[in-house]
């Protein structure tokens, strides 16, 4: 005879039946890796950059001194030079993370 199981307990979760999920990726892809590696240190040197650099100068006076015709004001002055030393340092990031990758190893298809 066999013995009937028990009845569950309640409160007790119910087993779910298992979902297969999408097979996930562990790291972005690898484009917008090197993307963020090259702009988040350019972003931050940019950030330090900005900070020595406008310490001595006023944005007010380098523009009446160079291009005194154009009505901007010091919040664009710093924002337009936080955005040319971000351009400066990411063409730099750029540069390292190219050479830093590794060369294609040649297949010795077409070479003499």
């Amino acid at each position: 005879m066999r013995s009937q199981p028990a009845d569950p307990v309640e409160g007790t979760p119910k087993p779910q039946p298992s979902v297969a999920h999408p097979a996930r990726r562990p790291y972005p892809p690898r484009r917008a890796w090197l993307v963020g590696a090259c702009l988040w240190p350019a972003f931050l040197s940019a950030g330090l950059a900005t900070m020595i650099f406008f310490s001595g100068i006023d944005p007010e006076t380098l523009r009446l001194q160079t291009l005194p015709d154009w009505e901007i004001s010091r919040t664009a002055g710093y924002s337009i030079g936080f955005l040319m030393f971000w351009a400066v340092a990411g063409f730099s990031s750029a540069v390292s993370v190219l050479l830093a990758r590794a060369p294609c190893r040649d297949t010795g298809k077409g070479s003499s």
